[in-house]
């Protein structure tokens, strides 16, 4: 009180103080909101943009490009929300359950970067100016930058390359799956222990998947973050002489007029493979129940020890979840696979980091919840590519 007698402007100083302290805060402050961060777009950013993002995020690409610090900062809000969402990058497993060489998802800690970056306001770099204005005779540093290399063969050089017939993609606002059938050429039997595909333009394949179309065994598919699927040594699958590829290609809507033509690469197997890889396939059937969750349900018993090495879900929409077990004849079960909130417009396989031992007699089921909004059936096919030791048959 004795202050404020005998200093009559002690208000309007006190108010002043308090102006010229917002005035400096940013524009876009508030109280629960983080203004520094140690990490920085040239170090931890760019390097989850590589890995998750610019694979459809680049320049004239499907999405909004995600190559540059201006590019990444414009849409800085919307990918904090879709990261903590777990609505971006696709992948619709849920961690914990199989581990996959195709896992697109985010991790804990590369989620938590991209949130303290964004609410850190988002540094590009530690302070070192890109045109080394300091030193004008010093050579021009290359911007930092997201990228991907689309041209190169993620297996090596292929031993064999054909190309899809070309495929004009009409402008249309709907997603829509060409079928095509690809003759190989092949003369004599080989066997070969993997595939990769490399569309013909990036801006219209959302997904693609390729089966013998003699026997409808799966060998291969391509999403725009994993494009191959490839056999342990010492197994591999069988293409019998005169063998033709099925490709069912997912297309995008487009504004514009495409032209696609993709390329597959077949990788032969060095030795005779010893051990032939082959398709389980499970299908769970259930009619529409007026809205109501469903439950549908299918399992075999393998008859012998089999070897997982990928998994492929063929959906209708309307399902909720997916889950792919084996109950072990100890009574334990392995959960391989869980999906929740199946993105229909990304479809994907899953792809596991190693083969997963099923042991004789497991049961290996699939059980799917579908929630049915109208008349008509419900299913899912599971397609599992594996192989049993020493040429066994894996189903009973």
């Amino acid at each position: 009180m004795w202050w404020r007698r005998n200093n009559p402007g002690w208000a309007t100083l006190l108010a002043a103080s308090a102006a010229a302290g917002l005035m400096m805060l940013p524009p876009n402050a508030s109280s629960h909101e983080t203004l520094t961060t140690t990490v920085l777009f040239d170090r931890e950013i760019v390097r989850i943009l590589e890995k998750h993002c610019v694979m459809c995020h680049f320049e004239k690409g499907p999405a909004f490009p995600l190559e540059t610090w201006d590019q990444t900062w414009l849409h800085a809000r919307k990918i904090r929300s879709e990261a903590i969402a777990r609505h971006m990058p696709p992948w619709s497993a849920f961690p914990g359950y199989g581990e996959f060489a195709n896992d697109n998802g985010l991790t804990l800690r590369e989620t938590q970067f991209l949130v303290s970056w964004v609410e850190g306001s988002g540094p590009r770099n530690a302070g070192t100016i890109f045109t080394n204005v300091a030193d004008p005779n010093a050579p021009r540093r290359q911007e930092v930058r997201a990228q991907a290399d689309f041209s190169r063969w993620q297996m090596g050089m292929p031993d064999l390359q054909v190309e899809v017939p070309r495929h004009a993609v009409e402008p249309q606002p709907a997603e829509h799956v060409e079928r095509m059938v690809i003759d190989l050429g092949l003369t004599a039997e080989r066997r070969i222990r993997g595939l990769e595909y490399m569309p013909g333009d990036r801006r219209v394949v959302a997904a693609a998947f390729f089966t013998i179309a003699e026997s409808g065994q799966w060998v291969g598919s391509w999403t725009p973050w994993y494009g191959f699927l490839s056999l342990p040594k010492g197994t591999a699958w069988r293409l019998p002489a005169g063998s033709h590829l099925a490709a069912e290609i997912h297309y995008r809507g487009t504004a514009e007029r495409v032209v696609d033509r993709g390329t597959i690469g077949l990788y032969f197997a060095e030795v005779a493979a010893t051990d032939a890889a082959s398709d389980l396939i499970l299908e769970a059937k259930g009619a529409a129940q007026g809205g109501a969750l469903q439950k549908i349900r299918a399992a075999t018993r393998l008859a012998a020890n089999t070897y997982a090495v990928a998994l492929r879900p063929e959906v209708r929409p309307g399902v909720q979840s997916i889950e792919v077990s084996a109950r072990k004849p100890d009574g334990t079960t392995e959960v391989m696979l869980f999906v929740k909130n199946i993105r229909l417009d990304w479809p994907t396989a899953y792809v596991f980091k190693e083969p997963v031992l099923l042991t004789r007699g497991s049961e290996l089921a699939v059980t799917a919840y579908y929630a049915n909004a109208g008349a008509g059936s419900q299913n899912v096919r599971l397609t599992v590519s594996a192989y049993a030791k020493g040429g066994g048959r894996a189903i009973r």
